[in-house]
């Protein structure tokens, strides 16, 4: 990993710093695939992931960045359809107060499956949480959302299978980050425990033996690689595994059948 412009720490905080213990409880907990992962996986190669949007330097907005992203990527995989939908309506329609002060998957997730979602164009973002404008006319819902093991073996047989996932992590090293691998070298003092920024795992795979995972942020195309950074998978580096959630889509709700994209992610 090759060192950039330094960005405010508190820029990278979009979830609350509370203790794991003192969190929300977990909603039910799904089954993963059971057959063995892919040597390797990019769900961009499908054209199922819309381009990395940019937060800004004033809304801490990134758990709805990440769970709409989800969801974009997912209804793509179930009907062939990629939106690129409003991180607006789902800060101005969530039941948070301060909605730019940071969330959690779980606020963006629930406010989709309550009022649905419409897409970017029609509510754009503004980076500040106005009122809500929710009409009838939305794109899409979710029929629920779920969370997977801390597993990242099963993690990686899920993303494969099923589509990409959001995962709560520790930022830190994201903050002097431009380019290549954040080690697990690099992540000793990346504290798992403290989570405070939300992201998108579109794939996987391996360098020089050092197997990674591809991360969609919300800093916008000019940041890492072009909005994206790669992490060492494996060892729950910055607590990339502690908490990975995902919507569900489909007829049968459980994020497992009715797939249009059968064929599985691009290696």
């Amino acid at each position: 990993m090759s060192k950039g412009g330094r960005k405010e720490e508190e820029e990278f905080r979009g979830v609350p710093w509370t203790p794991l213990d003192s969190r929300p409880p977990r909603p039910p907990l799904q089954v993963p695939p059971r057959k063995s992962a892919p040597p390797s996986c990019d769900w961009r190669k499908a054209r199922a992931v819309t381009p990395p949007g940019d937060q800004g330097d004033r809304c801490r907005a990134c758990w709805a960045f990440a769970s709409v992203a989800n969801v974009e990527s997912l209804w793509f995989i179930h009907f062939k359809k990629l939106y690129k939908l409003s991180v607006q309506e789902v800060l101005d329609c969530s039941s948070l107060k301060d909605a730019c002060a940071g969330g959690y998957p779980w606020d963006a997730f629930g406010t989709i499956y309550t009022v649905g979602v419409t897409t970017a164009a029609h509510y754009p973002y503004q980076a500040r949480q106005g009122q809500c404008r929710w009409n009838q006319n939305y794109v899409l819902h979710i029929h629920g959302f779920q969370t997977l093991p801390s597993n990242e073996t099963e993690l990686a047989a899920h993303i494969a299978k099923r589509g990409p996932i959001t995962v709560i992590m520790n930022a830190r090293l994201l903050q002097n980050y431009r380019s290549g691998i954040i080690t697990h070298h690099l992540a000793h003092n990346c504290n798992p425990d403290l989570l405070d920024h939300v992201v998108l795992i579109v794939g996987y795979g391996q360098e020089k033996k050092i197997p990674y995972w591809i991360v969609k942020n919300s800093y916008g195309p000019d940041w890492g690689e072009k909005g994206y950074f790669r992490i060492y998978r494996g060892g729950n580096v910055c607590g990339i595994a502690e908490m990975p959630l995902t919507a569900t889509v489909g007829q049968d709700g459980d994020g497992a059948g009715g797939m249009a994209h059968r064929g599985g992610c691009p290696a």
